[in-house]
């Protein structure tokens, strides 16, 4: 069990996703602090199956939060309001992975806070992290490796 500290709307918003069965992952950097590794990141990264799903606008207004699909011109989609804040991103792509479908196939539930979660494996986040290249994604990788190497000594 993993002590994330969700706010009381970002948990509803989470909850809400599973009640409504819309298929996403916690991926990036929060994705591997999850699993163990030694860093901080601001955010939380979601990646959606399907950003049109009505589920992800359901949810958010449950949590007295927006959803914003990003059919606005160059516009992404954004999750936010007053009461579901910012900490929430959506992402479109990551670098150097498959589609949705075929990553969600080795996903990882975690438990935070008593909600399982889906997660992407720390193997991936670093296949993605290297593809990347941004100064940003490689300054994490020690700290990835490190976690992985260390969730399998425990196995």
């Amino acid at each position: 069990m993993v002590d994330l500290a969700f706010t009381a709307a970002e948990r509803t918003f989470l909850e809400a996703l599973e009640d409504h069965g819309v298929r996403y992952m916690i991926v990036g950097v929060s994705a591997a602090v999850l699993q163990g590794a030694d860093t901080v990141t601001a955010d939380v990264d979601l990646w959606f199956a399907d950003k049109a799903d009505a589920g992800i606008g359901e949810a958010a207004r449950r949590a007295g939060g927006v959803w914003v699909p990003g059919n606005f011109g160059m516009m992404p989609p954004m999750l936010g309001g007053e009461n579901l804040g910012d900490r929430f991103d959506v992402v479109l792509t990551l670098s150097g992975l498959e589609d949705f479908e075929t990553e969600a196939l080795t996903a990882k539930r975690i438990e935070v806070d008593g909600l399982s979660v889906p997660v992407l494996p720390l193997e991936r986040i670093i296949v993605s992290k290297r593809a990347a290249g941004r100064a940003k994604d490689v300054a994490v990788l020690p700290a990835l490796q490190a976690a992985l190497a260390a969730s399998r000594d425990q196995i």
